[in-house]
């Protein structure tokens, strides 16, 4: 071997020695990116298809038929209803559609039009009856981000009211979109942090009451708080409400762990007027203030003496 050959090599030898970790290391990076990315894909997979199964399953609902009178009382008593229950919050202000929440990451909640221009001139009676109290369908289908949890309670009349109110309002000519579970709902859903298929937690055999005594007492103070878990929790003790948009505040603590130093009229002061007895403001994004100001005297006083009966709870116990 030549002389200018042993150089050459020697010369050669040092640069491949130092090239070899820095190859080892790309390709240990690559294998553990690649690791990763089967990983992420097999558990998107898995979510997408465990939260799919739920959101379409299948429920069996007892018929159970309400009766609609279009008088003007009814009428009345049911725009009143679709305001202080929240209708409105979801559907728009007369029942004509709203986009809540439409953020990809999270999904697209769309209160449909339920005016006699939208998808209200095709519900029966039996529909809304499904809808509203059980969350299903009428091919028994889950609906899903309805909140029929809050409503399953809902007497004969009350429903029949804010059925024959729906029916009233002008038509309006309008389709909205489709609402849809993203990826983070889907992942809450499995992880059981969230529940956006409200017909799996309903006793769907439960029978309906016809009608409820309206007093200032606990007994209807505690039918009108079915409509605040939803935010609140079961136990009313408030905390981050699950799957909300990262912007939403959380609820507050309403058992008397969190309002017990407030009196009747700082209650009704604070539904009317969104101000805490301190003076501080109650976040309105979150806290339906323009609807629950509309209560009427003697629901404010029912709701605020269940209150006071409710289990003291420490916040965020949900």
């Amino acid at each position: 071997m030549s002389e200018s050959t042993i150089q050459s090599t020697s010369a050669a030898t040092p640069a491949l020695t130092t090239r070899t970790p820095a190859r080892l290391l790309l390709r240990w990076l690559a294998r553990v990116v690649l690791s990763l990315l089967a990983l992420l894909t097999v558990a998107t997979t898995s979510i997408y298809g465990v939260s799919e199964r739920r959101f379409r399953g299948q429920f069996t609902v007892p018929e159970h038929r309400i009766a609609i009178s279009s008088d003007s009382a009814t009428i009345t008593r049911g725009e009143h209803l679709a305001t202080v229950r929240g209708c409105v919050e979801c559907h728009g202000a007369g029942l004509a559609g709203n986009t809540v929440v439409d953020q990809p990451i999270i999904g697209r909640l769309a209160g449909p039009n339920l005016t006699l221009g939208g998808r209200g001139a095709e519900l029966e009676p039996l529909d809304w009856e499904r809808a509203v109290r059980h969350g299903v369908r009428r091919n028994g289908k889950p609906l899903i981000f309805m909140p029929s949890q809050e409503f399953t309670r809902l007497t004969d009349d009350d429903l029949a009211a804010i059925v024959a109110y729906a029916r009233s309002v002008p038509p309006v000519r309008r389709v909205m979109p489709a609402s849809y579970a993203g990826p983070m709902l889907r992942a809450l859903t499995v992880a059981g942090k969230v529940n956006v298929v409200s017909a799996d937690s309903i006793d769907h055999a439960r029978p309906h009451e016809a009608m409820v005594v309206v007093e200032a007492t606990p007994a209807y103070g505690k039918y009108l708080a079915s409509g605040c878990t939803g935010c609140h929790g079961d136990g009313l003790s408030g905390g981050r409400i699950p799957g909300a948009p990262p912007e939403w505040g959380p609820a507050a603590n309403i058992t008397p762990a969190g309002i017990g130093q407030w009196t009747e009229a700082d209650f009704v002061r604070a539904l009317r007027t969104g101000r805490r007895p301190d003076g501080t403001s109650i976040d309105s994004t979150v806290m339906p203030i323009r609807l629950l100001r509309q209560m009427t005297d003697v629901e404010t006083a029912a709701l605020y003496a269940y209150l006071r009966t409710v289990p003291a709870r420490p916040y965020g116990n949900r």
